[in-house]
């Protein structure tokens, strides 16, 4: 079955008020004070640790996957399980930032970002000595891109041009973090999923350790800069910047960059 895009006139009126913006945990922690956003038990049919927080493994879910999907089980969950005039994913650390060095976005903000663009995202990351392509084929496995551009080519082939592009370029928006309204959500999340189910049909998960397993949630970060490719021509993106509650260790992702530029320290 060959999938791609809806071509559908971009929102361009005062959004709703109806916002949620999930937030991805799998332990206990303090969130943000402001009603819009929800926390969400990613992983948690597999959970030893109880939360409290909304549970993705209720109605129609892929909780149980969540070792090699990550945040992308609670996109998955709320895409198929609630009912929201526009939504948003960020991380129990990590949030698209406000006013303030140090604050997290209000509701109110976000609002009125959404009122003038289509789709929110974080500002990209410059990996400067490498591509998106090899950046992923030396921190991760190559064969995993190779078996997402199959799926491409085998079920929404009008994105090869898309995802060639993104995959030659040196930036990239990560996090899988995003603000959007619902229609756009049910185009991207039919796409990314169908994509992601075929590729794991080539994609041997058995001999990877704890962080290459999680080559689910990797994928869909490179494949959400590629369905933004693709639907440039009718999207007005913004990319915001991300606030790290408990910091970024910049010198570390550098070195460990340039590491593995020269075919050091790989993570299993």
């Amino acid at each position: 079955m060959l999938i791609s895009r809806v071509d559908r006139p971009p929102y361009r009126g005062e959004l709703p008020l109806s916002l949620r913006v999930f937030v991805a945990a799998h332990k206990p922690y303090d969130m943000p004070d402001d009603g819009v956003y929800e926390p969400i038990h990613v992983g948690h049919a597999n959970a030893t640790v109880k939360t409290g927080f909304t549970a993705d493994d209720t109605g129609d879910n892929i909780s149980a996957r969540n070792a090699s999907y990550c945040e992308l089980t609670g996109l998955y969950w709320f895409w198929r399980n609630t009912n929201h005039d526009a939504y948003g994913l960020a991380h129990y650390r990590r949030y698209f930032a406000g006013s303030g060095w140090r604050g997290v976005a209000t509701g109110e903000e976000m609002r009125d970002w959404l009122n003038a663009a289509d789709v929110i995202v974080p500002r990209r990351r410059n990996y400067v000595i490498e591509t998106v392509r090899s950046q992923y084929t030396r921190a991760h496995h190559g064969s995993d891109l190779d078996a997402a551009r199959t799926a491409i080519a085998e079920l929404s082939p009008d994105y090869l041009l898309a995802f060639d592009r993104v995959m030659a370029r040196r930036t990239l928006s990560l996090y899988n973090m995003f603000l959007m309204r619902r229609e756009l959500l049910d185009d991207y999340a039919k796409w990314v999923f169908t994509i992601l189910e075929r590729a794991s049909r080539d994609i041997d998960v058995s001999s990877y350790g704890p962080q290459q397993k999680r080559v689910f949630g990797y994928l869909g970060e490179r494949l959400f800069n590629v369905w933004l490719e693709k639907n440039a021509d009718r999207l007005k993106v913004q990319r915001r910047r991300i606030v790290a509650l408990e910091g970024e260790n910049l010198v570390k992702k550098a070195w460990g960059l340039i590491n593995r530029r020269f075919g050091r320290g790989r993570a299993h």
